[in-house]
């Protein structure tokens, strides 16, 4: 794909029109359509999206007993032992499960000293109706400047990989197989391509207890397939009003998939590149009532030891708030981050990361660069999902 495509796919993209939609009663009426259509994937696929307190979780499909057998005497049962173990990099491709995502973050370095940050994610939502979204932006770390573009799309726009994924709709590229992964994304005035390449091991993510790698298991909430590469090697190209800059970074990929709620729970998502050279994911999962269900991730050391955080060993802290004057959403985008290595200040780059995507997922969300500002340092991306349908202050309070 050359300039003149990707200028002409981000002039398609429709940015400038969703954002004159951006009012409250547009978000409603989109979030009413979204979540009737939710109902429809859940009554469909049948173990997906459940209600977090409403409802007990199906049963697998596995016998208890096969699950005992594997879980060893005097040892409590995995639900996630009666699941197919990950299996790469088959499992790379798409499931057909209620929900899944392949998602991209990280900070790009030119040659001349500017830095920018981006991200890009294609969900998408499998059922009666089968639809795909594509969220990305990305951030002049210089200015501030923020680019943004979305889409939705029917069905799977997906040429068939056996063992990968290759999404290719209006001008955009998002594929890999293995180590190896292209990401190409046309914005409104601004375009970026990459090519990475993986060295490292792949991090399966798992609870503490259990011995199940690339499976969590949320409770009454579901089960989810979990797996990420910290430190993907990119190289490639950004251009913002024309002006063509060569770049590379390690980025972070994450790929998710299960039949889990995602109606009745909001998180604070955080991937981070440490300078001591180790890699957190951590995620804070909470109720619409505020209060925290579950917080959990893994520390990795790009050399395959990856260590699941125990309960108890992490702390969240808030400790700042920012409020889009856009939407009037507050954000908690400050926090002190307490782990077995230490104490951690996480401030994002720019305070202003707010991504409306009332066009496509009917949400509001946060997504943006970070910086690690004591301890050993380092810098990585957060997302803070589910504010818009829950009073910040509860939040806050944490």
């Amino acid at each position: 794909m050359n300039a003149d495509d990707l200028s002409r796919s981000s002039r398609r993209s429709g940015s400038g029109r969703w954002r004159s939609r951006r009012s409250r009663r547009a978000r409603r009426k989109g979030l009413l359509i979204f979540f009737a259509t939710l109902v429809v994937v859940a009554a469909v696929v049948g173990a997906g999206l459940y209600h977090l307190l409403a409802f007990e979780p199906a049963p697998l499909a596995a016998s208890g007993a096969a699950a005992a057998a594997a879980a060893g005497p005097g040892q409590p049962v995995e639900r996630t032992a009666a699941l197919a173990p990950l299996n790469l990099p088959a499992d790379d491709r798409a499931h057909g499960s209620g929900m899944e995502w392949w998602y991209y973050s990280g900070i790009l370095n030119a040659t001349s000293g500017e830095r920018y940050a981006f991200h890009v994610a294609v969900f998408v939502a499998n059922g009666l109706i089968k639809h795909t979204v594509l969220h990305a932006a990305l951030t002049d770390l210089q200015s501030g400047r923020r680019f943004t573009s979305q889409s939705r799309t029917g069905g799977m726009p997906s040429n068939a990989v056996e063992k990968g994924f290759d999404f290719r709709p209006e001008g955009w590229q998002v594929s890999g197989s293995g180590p190896a992964h292209v990401v190409r994304a046309a914005l409104d005035g601004a375009w970026f391509t990459l090519d990475l390449k993986d060295s490292h091991p792949v991090v399966a993510h798992r609870a503490a207890d259990s011995r199940t790698p690339g499976l969590l298991d949320f409770g009454q909430s579901g089960i989810s397939y979990y797996y990420s590469r910290p430190r993907m090697e990119a190289q490639g190209e950004v251009s913002i009003g024309g002006k063509q800059v060569p770049v590379r970074g390690e980025i972070w990929f994450d790929h998710q998939w299960g039949d889990f709620d995602v109606l009745t729970l909001g998180w604070n998502w955080f991937a981070l590149h440490l300078a001591d050279g180790s890699d957190v994911m951590l995620y804070a999962l909470f109720d619409m009532e505020g209060r925290n269900v579950l917080t959990a991730g893994t520390v990795s050391d790009g050399k395959g030891a990856a260590v699941p955080l125990k309960a108890g060993e992490t702390v969240l802290t808030p400790a700042g708030t920012w409020t889009s004057p856009r939407t009037r959403i507050s954000y908690v985008v400050e926090w002190d981050l307490k782990l077995p290595s230490g104490v951690f200040h996480l401030k994002p780059y720019f305070a202003d990361a707010e991504f409306d995507a009332a066009q496509t997922t009917a949400n509001v969300y946060w997504e943006g660069p970070v910086k690690v500002t004591s301890g050993a340092g380092g810098e990585g991306f957060m997302e803070l999902s589910g504010y818009d349908r829950v009073d910040p202050a509860k939040l806050a309070r944490k």
